[in-house]
């Protein structure tokens, strides 16, 4: 296995290649696997993941066998591409990537075309009924935009990736909008009056109807087990593309209801307000940009304790200032790190920033050695935060499972 994620990693030195012509080239290759089963396109910048997690979760209460791709994973690659919460095993990984290794090299393909392909692949050749594709990045141009879904959805719209998809709300959704295809209908998150004209005018030129799902209204009788405020709004927008889905598969209320109590056991998400109970307890979730830190924050302030700290570490390219702002809000100390990747922020660039932005801070120079001083500041009844980018809960929870 080793050798096989060595080489897919190595082709993040192709960078990102913001088009399709690889994509479909790799496709062909196979045999076009993404026309072999129906699909459900989720866009946003906040809530994708966990929205796509519901759905994924309540297709699986209602008996079908569901694909579940998504981006990037916390501990293991596997974690990526699922059927019914169960991630691929590391022999299929090693023969779909021996399977496309030639076609790869030869259009320098890169990590997230290869790996989508690989789960395009693996999808069909295990016949699932139905597949939840995230995008990786943006969407008109994102590597998944090959698919003709049952439904779009697009949950969010914020200033996130802006050297990519452009400086303002319009932009980024503009290029969000681009996942929607002639005649599918599309489920919108709540979203700001610039956003939502954008994607309804995209609508409109593909003569696709629109559905915001922020006008439902959640059944008394249904308990979501993802927690926060801004994961009824998640629910909200599962439930309506599970509606427009439900067009062509039977899914009943009690999987509607079962999918949002049991998401995680039945899609396999994580870190999304997750608790792990312990003295002190620890919270994991990766809230990556500022929107995401301002709803961590909202629910934070509800959270009885004596002290809050934070271990946090993000990537260079995100909007770490406006994060920190947020949490200045609510957090005795903030223990600055970086996870174990290049393109993370130097942990002394976040400790210098926090300094003279006032917040009490320590830097830390491993991710575990930040575990263990934040457990040291938090005590016994503190709550310890660890937050920022998935690649730093990612190596959190190996240390708090004590795993190897």
């Amino acid at each position: 296995m080793k050798p096989t994620l060595d080489f897919l990693y190595s082709l993040h030195m192709f960078g990102m290649k913001l088009g399709l012509r690889n994509i479909r080239a790799l496709l062909r290759s196979i045999g076009d696997p993404h026309r072999a089963f129906p699909s459900v396109h989720i866009a946003g910048t906040n809530g994708k993941g966990s929205t796509s997690s519901m759905i994924a979760a309540i297709l699986t209460a209602a008996g079908y066998k569901v694909g579940l791709y998504t981006s990037p994973h916390l501990v293991h690659f596997n974690e990526r591409i699922r059927i019914n919460g169960a991630v691929i095993s590391d022999a299929d990984i090693v023969r779909y990537t021996a399977q496309l290794r030639s076609q790869i090299i030869k259009r320098k393909a890169t990590f997230f075309e290869a790996t989508t392909a690989i789960a395009f692949k693996y999808f069909a050749d295990q016949n699932v009924d139905i597949a939840v594709i995230e995008t990786g990045l943006g969407g008109r141009l994102d590597s998944t935009n090959v698919l003709k879904p049952v439904v779009s959805v697009i949950t969010s719209i914020g200033m996130d990736h802006t050297e990519h998809l452009g400086n303002s709300i319009r932009l980024i959704a503009g290029e969000k909008a681009g996942i929607i295809k002639r005649h599918v209908p599309v489920v919108t998150g709540r979203l700001t009056p610039i956003a939502k004209r954008t994607i309804e005018a995209a609508a409109a030129d593909k003569k696709s109807p629109v559905f915001d799902s922020s006008a439902l209204t959640l059944p008394d009788d249904i308990t979501l087990q993802l927690k926060g405020e801004h994961q009824i709004g998640n629910a909200k927008t599962a439930i309506a593309a599970v509606n427009f889905i439900s067009k062509i598969l039977l899914i009943g209320n009690a999987a509607i209801r079962k999918g949002l109590e049991r998401t995680t056991q039945l899609s396999g998400l994580r870190a999304r307000m997750e608790f792990i109970h312990g003295a002190p307890v620890v919270l994991l979730d990766v809230a990556h940009n500022p929107d995401g830190s301002a709803a961590l924050v909202s629910e934070l302030k509800n959270f009885k304790t004596s002290k809050i700290v934070i271990i946090f570490g993000v990537m260079r390219d995100k909007d770490y200032r406006s994060i920190l702002k947020h949490f200045k809000k609510i957090a005795s100390t903030i223990i600055a790190t970086a996870p174990s990747i290049e393109r993370a922020l130097p942990s002394s660039l976040l400790a210098t920033f926090c300094r003279k932005s006032g917040i009490q801070t320590i830097e830390s120079a491993t991710v575990r050695e930040a575990v263990r001083k934040g457990k040291a500041i938090a005590g016994k009844k503190g709550l310890l935060v660890v937050t920022g980018s998935h690649y730093l809960v990612g190596e959190v929870i190996p240390i708090l499972e004590k795993k190897p």
